[in-house]
């Protein structure tokens, strides 16, 4: 049980303890409400009897029962709100509060499942981004940590439908999931879909068989990220100065790239390169145009920009602010 709800079901027993306290000396003893309540805090704190005490044999029985039932309940609250101080979880409880009342009003931000190193790198990019999110994580070693770091997280199983639904899912336009095993990311997709069908996954696999599987039941990528370091160790070798530039440009800062969708309706649609004039205007440049399945990489002047195209531009940050502003997009 959340530590905050044992004292607050205390609490509610000791109340109930007043209450019934208070309406049984009334109808027993035949007291007014003041010194029937009276009555009863005197006899639950054990306090003893002066100017009022029970004269019928039944009120003496309620009495003895009401003392019992009220002192263990007064213990148990008292117990229960030290042990929260001792042990540090009041702070705790009032953080899971605060935790799910920021949750609760997120809307179209991004879901991490895993905070472990893979999702700590992923940590890093959403906060250099602006970006909403919220950390799914079941260890409470990290768990910990990341409460340290004042990151958003939701203890429990990411692949359990009240887990998903305490981190918002069904108000989240993205989640990307670092789970270590295919199986768990299988049903993880599979879960998280079933509560949001427009929800955007991105997913760690282990082998290409397996991105075909969480592709068939709707991630938009499966990233197999062995193969993609192992790819990234041999160009580091082989070319480390590309290695180097997309290091650059891939963070935010001076130089920046950034990938644009193509909507239906955009300015910049059914347009060739040249008649836009970007790099005259903001001093960007469009260095591919991934269409579909197909990439094109030596983008040329006569190259034109068609509907549901994605743009990568390069750049300096401030000069892609800028294209908002341009509303090319």
């Amino acid at each position: 049980m959340n530590p905050i709800r044992h004292v607050l079901t205390a609490l509610l027993l000791l109340l109930l303890a007043v209450i019934a306290g208070t309406l049984g000396f009334m109808y027993l003893e035949g007291l007014s409400p003041f010194d029937a309540l009276y009555m009863t805090v005197v006899t639950i704190t054990t306090v003893g009897y002066g100017d009022i005490t029970p004269g019928s044999f039944y009120g003496r029985i309620f009495t003895t029962g009401l003392i019992i039932w009220g002192v263990s309940i007064t213990l148990y609250a008292l117990i229960e709100i030290m042990e929260l101080v001792l042990e540090g979880r009041l702070s705790e409880a009032f953080g899971i509060v605060r935790v799910k009342r920021s949750v609760a009003k997120m809307k179209q931000h991004m879901i991490i499942c895993g905070g472990g190193r893979t999702g700590s790198m992923i940590i890093e990019e959403f906060n250099a981004e602006g970006i909403e999110y919220v950390v799914i994580e079941r260890d409470p070693e990290v768990v910990k940590g990341l409460k340290k770091r004042g990151i958003p997280v939701v203890e429990g199983d990411a692949t359990e439908d009240e887990t998903l639904i305490e981190a918002g899912v069904e108000r989240a336009s993205g989640l990307v999931s670092t789970l270590p095993s295919d199986c768990n990311n299988l049903l993880l997709c599979i879960t998280a879909k079933s509560l949001n069908k427009n929800l955007d996954i991105v997913t760690r696999a282990s082998s290409q068989e397996a991105a075909k599987r969480l592709y068939s039941i709707g991630a938009r990528k499966a990233v197999i990220v062995e193969a993609i370091g192992g790819r990234r160790l041999a160009m580091s070798l082989i070319k480390p100065a590309v290695v180097d530039f997309l290091d650059v440009v891939s963070k935010t800062g001076e130089t920046s790239l950034e990938a644009l969708r193509v909507e239906r309706g955009a300015k910049i649609a059914n347009k060739k390169v040249k008649d836009l004039k970007i790099k005259e205007k903001i001093g960007a440049i469009i260095i591919a145009i991934i269409r579909g399945e197909k990439v094109i990489s030596n983008v040329g002047p006569e190259d034109e920009i068609l509907e549901g195209d994605t743009v990568i531009v390069v750049g300096k940050r401030r000069s892609l602010d800028r294209l908002d502003e341009m509303d090319f997009f």
